[in-house]
């Protein structure tokens, strides 16, 4: 099977051998930001500013993952990403001021506490860019969550919260995933977040590659709820899509039935039952949705539901098709 392969270093060479070129990335600018809304723990709905910042690779070499291409190839040069931080916060204050209690997200693609992803001769820097912001969040590998991170926390005035991959609770797709994680390093990485009174983040995939096409739905809310027992506050789920030509090895598993492209009804299933367990804030990530509807005639309206079940956390009916019966 594609996916079994037993050498870690093997399918890594593998991974990076099907890629497509990245992308040019300036390290003295971000990669994106933006402002966006979303549903809050302590209720309500909280602004967010969004900096993309252009870094070091992740040093982990997921079979899914697609972040990869705007990334730089060595180190992040110290003092880039202070600079970025200046750049993305004068770019917001264009648009306006962000109301109080905002939070700012720092995603850099790779591990927050990988200092040769973050210079930690930086954190003074970033603390002081961050600090009108009441949360913090930073994205990082669980198996990289040691002291660093209980320093950090310790610098800001607003409150930490890490964001991590769980992907999928089944154990063994999620042993596929070249990942180098299992369950057990998720709930140590968790526990350790929680002594520390630092908020957990959990990314879980929808169409985890290596999940059984038929078993989609089942395990992307067994997912979550698995995040959520382990103390996540918010659970964002990412649809997967595989099997561009663009896409390196995930289009090679696609091909060889590993990994199937998930349907619009699917994101709405996964998405409906996971709101419904009552518990936490469910997210969805509405990036390019309209890539999965295979009907024109309701695309629109569906992603629209879907946008406001983000932020109300409630479950909408679904609109009927006369073209397609809402497939």
């Amino acid at each position: 099977m594609t996916g079994s392969a037993t050498d870690p270093g093997s399918l890594d060479r593998r991974i990076r051998a099907l890629r497509p070129p990245k992308n040019p990335v300036d390290p003295w600018r971000p990669i994106d930001v933006l402002v966006e809304r979303e549903r809050h723990p302590g209720g309500g709905v909280r602004s967010w500013l969004v900096v993309f910042l252009a870094g070091r690779e992740c040093s982990f070499t997921c079979v899914f993952c697609d972040l990869w291409r705007n990334t730089l190839d060595g180190p992040t040069p110290p003092g880039a990403i202070p600079r970025q931080l200046e750049l993305a916060r004068g770019e917001a204050a264009e648009a306006g001021p962000l109301p109080a209690g905002s939070g700012i997200k720092l995603y850099n693609a790779s591990n927050f506490f990988d200092h040769q992803a973050v210079p930690r001769a930086d954190w003074a820097a970033i603390v002081d860019a961050v600090r009108p912001f009441e949360t913090v969040t930073v994205e990082c590998h669980p198996r990289l969550i040691g002291e660093p991170f209980r320093d950090f926390a310790g610098r800001l005035d607003g409150r930490l919260e890490v964001a991590m991959g769980l992907e999928t609770a089944h154990p063994e797709a999620l042993s596929k995933l070249n990942k180098r994680m299992t369950l057990d390093h998720f709930d140590c990485a968790a526990a350790r977040l929680e002594e520390e009174n630092v908020g957990l983040r959990v990314f879980v995939l929808i169409g985890a590659p290596f999940v059984p096409a038929d078993e989609t739905v089942d395990w992307t809310v067994r997912s979550v709820e698995y995040a959520l027992g382990a103390g996540a506050r918010v659970v964002s789920l990412i649809p997967i899509r595989p099997g561009r030509p663009d896409q390196g090895y995930m289009a090679t598993i696609a091909g060889d039935g590993e990994a199937k492209p998930v349907t619009l009804a699917t994101v709405e299933q996964a998405f409906e039952r996971s709101l419904r367990l009552g518990r936490g804030v469910v997210l969805l990530d509405l990036w390019d949705l309209a890539e999965l509807a295979s009907c024109p005639g309701c695309a629109e309206a569906r992603i629209a539901r879907l946008t406001r079940m983000n932020l109300s956390g409630q479950p909408e009916p679904g609109a009927g098709c006369s073209l397609c019966g809402g497939r």
